[in-house]
């Protein structure tokens, strides 16, 4: 009986070793953790203030943007794009983009002060304008300033003829017959 006795004792025996091997890789694996919770504990302190100025920071740009209006203008600019998207197809927006120059130099051309104070004072002078027969005209035409405009009008007319507007030649088929 005494060899089954031992072979018990031999058998906890390793089994008690076997656990004594497990409770020390754990006892490692515990205070590996350990560090490591000291190490995030101590990048936490050094974070937290930073981020916290960050968020600062991020916030009053971010309120400072807001106050002037940039982001509501940064939210319809959104919406002007959905807008061009839906509108325009594919070819539409190349064909923008290939004459984006020209159509910002027009649009330059046309907001200069001078071009501006023609177009407001034309507008004015189209709301206001009394309806006048053959007879008025005829009596405007004696007035200096209305010369003038007829002037800066025919040759407004004259430039758009000589664009190549009309049947691509440069003339319309009524400047022939005015005799030109």
């Amino acid at each position: 009986m005494s060899t089954i006795a031992e072979s018990q004792t031999m058998d906890v025996a390793a089994q008690l070793a076997l656990m004594n091997e497990k409770l020390d890789r754990l006892s490692f694996v515990v205070e590996d953790l350990g560090r490591r919770m000291e190490s995030f504990d101590d990048l936490k302190e050094d974070l937290v203030p930073i981020a916290h100025g960050a968020l600062k920071i991020a916030y009053k740009q971010l309120h400072g943007l807001e106050q002037a209006g940039a982001l509501e203008f940064a939210s319809e600019s959104v919406q002007v794009a959905r807008t061009i998207a839906t509108s325009f197809s594919r070819d539409d927006v190349r064909l923008l983009g290939d004459n984006v120059v020209k159509i910002l130099e027009t649009v330059r051309n046309l907001t200069q002060p001078g071009v501006l104070n023609i177009a407001d004072r034309a507008a004015a002078a189209l709301q206001e304008a009394p309806e006048e027969g053959r007879i008025g005209l005829i009596r405007a035409m004696r007035d200096p300033e209305i010369r003038k405009g007829m002037a800066l009008l025919f040759a407004v007319l004259r430039e758009l003829g000589s664009s190549g507007s009309g049947n691509g030649r440069g003339e319309d088929s009524h400047s022939k017959s005015l005799g030109e």
